[in-house]
């Protein structure tokens, strides 16, 4: 009897130690998607919004993008701007402090002839801290293609991208042009409202934090009206652009391109890193997380007509191309009928609804920007954690273009 005892005591403990090991296996299979769930329901979270913003490189898979070996900090300007106690939005008097506090500021820079002129950081940032760009990286992405297009990896921008990427004949985009995908006009239907959970890119988002494939994803999609005649912003579009991108790369990753034909050239002070999918793709729709300093950086290459220094980084004809819009359904404008945003579009870049300057910018949801106006030799970088944002996206983005024309105006 004790001998049977002992048996089924070692054959329960046997039983438990599998039972124990199935579990274990199990979490550590799930666990990884289960963490990106957690943090991307919680993303926009009051009481996590910034920290998120700020560590989204630790949460997820990267690729990183290493600062440049001659990394050369930003001159510091002898005069600093001092920002305007008070601006006007849609009649609307607004205290620009209040504005900043209310919208979760994170990070602001201002750059005037290319030296710092402002710098403040907010709820923890610091100087190292890399911000997730949301949109903003679409315009790097942007300037990466016009690098491309100039050394001959793709033949020409009005190339169907079908040419680079044979899996999108079955989807929306198989008949859609690479033009047509950065000026967000390739036809295909996607919903993209941030202030509706149900919409397409909330669907997407989930798909991402379950690490998903985001070319699985767009090949799903289908077409709803003819490339290129509409101006809907979609945020496949820009991923498109970005698989034509890998693409013509070949074995090299579109962060190591990056790093080789943008960071190094312009010296950047700082590591960034890029979020990839389940494909280890980068996500160039809104996954570059960079520091303030490097984003200011960025966008003095753009006011500097893409050349830095001694050196035509990013074509100059391409950096024109990308910041003025140039067909009927890219103007500016409150009732354009071929548009369904106010704002102006052309290859990743937005224009103000009422242009000052030439001004022109780069922006990102939750109040990302990069703005640059070049004939007041101006560049205001800023980084926001705004958890209000999904209550009125394009009011708070018209609020802060507002805000920075009227810097640029006291200048």
């Amino acid at each position: 009897m004790v001998h049977k005892s002992i048996k089924r005591q070692r054959g329960k403990a046997l039983w438990i130690a599998f039972t124990l090991l199935t579990v274990a296996v199990a979490a550590l299979l799930i666990t990884p998607n289960a963490k990106r769930l957690y943090i991307f329901a919680t993303l926009s979270h009051p009481d996590k919004i910034a920290n998120n913003f700020m560590r989204m490189n630790e949460q997820t898979a990267v690729h990183r993008v290493a600062a440049a070996a001659n990394a050369v900090p930003l001159p510091r300007g002898e005069n600093t701007v001092e920002l305007p106690e008070w601006f006007v939005s849609a009649g609307e008097q607004i205290n620009t402090l209040d504005y900043l506090a209310h919208t979760g500021s994170t990070g602001m820079m201002i750059l005037q002839h290319g030296a710092i002129s402002y710098e403040q950081y907010w709820q923890g940032m610091q100087p190292n801290t890399t911000h997730l760009s949301f949109s903003v990286a679409k315009s790097f992405t942007s300037a990466l293609l016009g690098i491309a297009l100039q050394e001959g990896l793709i033949a020409n921008v009005n190339d169907p991208v079908t040419r680079y990427v044979p899996s999108l004949a079955t989807s929306g985009y198989a008949d859609a042009t690479l033009a047509d995908c950065l000026q967000m006009s390739s036809g295909t239907n996607f919903d993209e409202n941030y202030a509706d959970e149900n919409s397409d890119i909330f669907r997407y988002m989930q798909h991402f934090a379950m690490n998903g494939s985001t070319a699985g994803f767009i090949g799903e999609l289908v077409s709803e009206r003819e490339p290129g005649s509409y101006n809907k912003y979609n945020s496949m579009d820009a991923q498109v652009a970005a698989m034509v991108l890998d693409a013509a790369l070949g074995e090299k990753t579109i962060a190591q391109y990056m790093q080789e034909k943008l960071w190094q050239p312009i010296g950047a002070t700082h590591e960034a890193q890029w979020l990839i999918d389940g494909d280890d793709m980068e996500l160039a729709l809104g996954g570059l997380n960079v520091t303030l300093a490097d984003y200011a950086r960025f966008g003095q290459l753009f006011l500097q007509g893409g050349r830095w220094q001694t050196r035509q980084v990013v074509p100059a004809d391409w950096v024109a191309l990308s910041t003025t819009p140039h067909a009927p359904h890219l103007m500016p404008g409150r009732n354009n009928p071929l548009s369904n945003r106010p704002f102006g579009y052309s290859f990743l870049w937005w224009t103000p609804i009422e242009r000052y300057g030439d001004d022109f910018f780069a922006s990102g949801i939750y109040n990302q920007y990069i703005y640059i106006n070049p004939s007041k030799q101006l560049v205001i970088a800023k980084t926001t954690a705004n958890p209000h944002f999904q209550s009125d996206p394009e009011g708070y983005k018209e609020k802060y273009i507002d805000l920075f024309q009227t810097i640029a105006r006291a200048l």
